[in-house]
């Protein structure tokens, strides 16, 4: 529990303590796990493609859980990744719960969707050929679609009914990912489920399906026109006070209010009462604000992955309440070892927290990188992170000849890709500042719930965490 007697260990020129440095998943199953349809499911380390770490924070029991299930639903080129962020007094079980239960459930969902035998052959669910980077929306994506939809409904259906688990006033986000290999023929695209020859199909490429509800947050890295990193956000933080979403809530009468303390975060409250103070639109669980707008419908978005793309991160907002999109995606790319590119970013996300915020409430942190190529990635790209773990790290080096995307404080020029193009616009003071104030914002939103949380916040915390507000204001 919380913070312990430890003793300080020097990482890459931060503080970490030995007693959390340790992938702590919450529980103590195996590492590697048998899955349905003999699909290898993985709650911890890595393999070939994958790297997985979490962590607990300093408030209790960690309530992040992630799984990978490779050769999912029997098939050996679908993998299915996972990572969700519990919060409330029993947020760790909803997490652990959806955890084990959502892949199977997606992979009853998509043999329903996409194989729809008729003679004993695979109906029609195919994509034609898409030029324009996979953002066409077609009849397959639209059964990808639909399979996850049912599939998280289920899930959120079988927590109501679970007296063993209280989501009355708890819940989870949850971020996932299906990669599919597909094969050519006659100009046709398919999906090879349940195709029981393959051989005479040529590889065209990859695609990937991805789905989120909450604020857990799943980031692309591809390359620019002059192979810089580039990150692309695929997911949306569903935040009440976004417009779709809050006139959705205020529409089945749920309220939207910031409190004083933290005029920033917006949070879902019941009409008649003060709780539970959600601090997102959507999630699995929470049963008291699903009457009033809170839904467990997921996002979902589809990519076809080209050349230019090299991995992608899934991660708890423990990991983005402190380091950008544009530094995790450098974090990862600078590592020589990709076994280690999950703990780096755990690790240097919790030293960021501490070196940044010193006596602050540290989020659980868990992340899961899902390599796309072959061979080790070393990046042409050098972030300041990396600049100050190099020496300690050797896994870190990396070419010294290229700069990084992102937010050049001198210049303060920030270059991003969003999705249908690149975006290159000037920062200003004030804009540096808010990017400062983000950090502190996530100390406060560290806590999903303000009135059924873990722990209890002390005097002398919270005047520790105003003054350090001011002090960033001020710099």
């Amino acid at each position: 529990m919380g913070a312990c007697c430890t003793k300080d260990n020097l990482y890459g020129g931060y503080t970490t303590y030995d007693k959390d440095d340790r992938d702590s998943n919450g529980d103590d199953g195996e590492e590697v796990r048998r899955g349905e349809d003999g699909a290898t499911v993985r709650l911890r380390g890595s393999s070939a493609f994958t790297s997985m770490f979490t962590q607990r924070g300093r408030k209790g029991i960690n309530q992040d859980a992630m799984t990978v299930w490779e050769d999912f639903s029997g098939e050996k080129d679908l993998m299915f990744c996972g990572v969700f962020d519990g919060h409330g007094p029993s947020g760790h079980r909803v997490a652990r719960h959806a955890r084990d239960i959502l892949p199977t459930k997606l992979s009853t969902a998509i043999k329903k969707q996409l194989y729809e035998p008729e003679n004993g052959v695979v109906s029609e669910a195919c994509v034609e050929p898409d030029n324009n980077g996979g953002k066409q929306r077609n009849r397959l994506v639209s059964k990808w679609e639909a399979a996850l939809e049912e599939s998280f409904k289920e899930v959120d259906q079988e927590l109501s009914l679970d007296s063993s688990i209280d989501c009355f006033c708890s819940g989870t986000t949850a971020v996932t990912i299906i990669k599919q290999v597909n094969f050519l023929e006659n100009n046709i695209l398919y999906f090879p489920i349940f195709i029981q020859s393959l051989d005479h199909f040529d590889h065209q490429g990859e695609h990937l399906v991805v789905a989120s509800v909450g604020d857990s947050r799943a980031v692309l890295c591809t390359r620019g026109d002059k192979h810089q990193l580039i990150p692309i956000q695929l997911t949306v933080d569903q935040k009440p006070n976004i417009p779709c979403e809050a006139e959705r809530i205020k529409n089945r009468q749920g309220r939207i209010i910031a409190e004083k303390e933290e005029p920033d975060i917006y949070r879902v409250w019941v009409p008649d009462g003060n709780y539970p103070g959600l601090a997102m639109s959507r999630s699995l669980g929470d049963f008291c604000l699903k009457d009033y707008g809170l839904i467990s419908t997921p996002q979902v978005s589809y990519r076809k992955l080209t050349r230019k793309d090299e991995f992608i991160v899934l991660a708890t907002d423990g990991i983005w309440d402190v380091l950008t999109n544009n530094q995790v995606i450098n974090i990862v790319a600078s590592v020589r070892n990709r076994s280690m590119a999950a703990k780096l970013v755990v690790k240097l996300a919790v030293s960021e927290w501490k070196r940044r915020f010193p006596g602050s409430l540290i989020d659980d942190c868990a992340a899961i990188c899902l390599f796309f190529k072959n061979p080790p990635l070393l990046t042409k790209s050098m972030t300041s992170v990396g600049r100050r773990n190099v020496r300690s790290h050797p896994e870190l080096a990396v070419s010294r000849s290229c700069r990084s995307v992102g937010v050049d404080r001198k210049r303060g020029v920030r270059e991003e890709e969003v999705e249908g193009g690149s975006m290159k616009r000037e920062c200003s003071k004030e804009e540096r500042t808010k990017e400062e104030r983000k950090g502190v914002q996530g100390l406060r939103r560290a806590n999903s719930l303000t009135r059924a949380t873990r722990f209890t916040k002390t005097l002398s915390h919270n005047q520790r965490t105003e003054k350090f507000y001011h002090e960033v204001e001020s710099r």
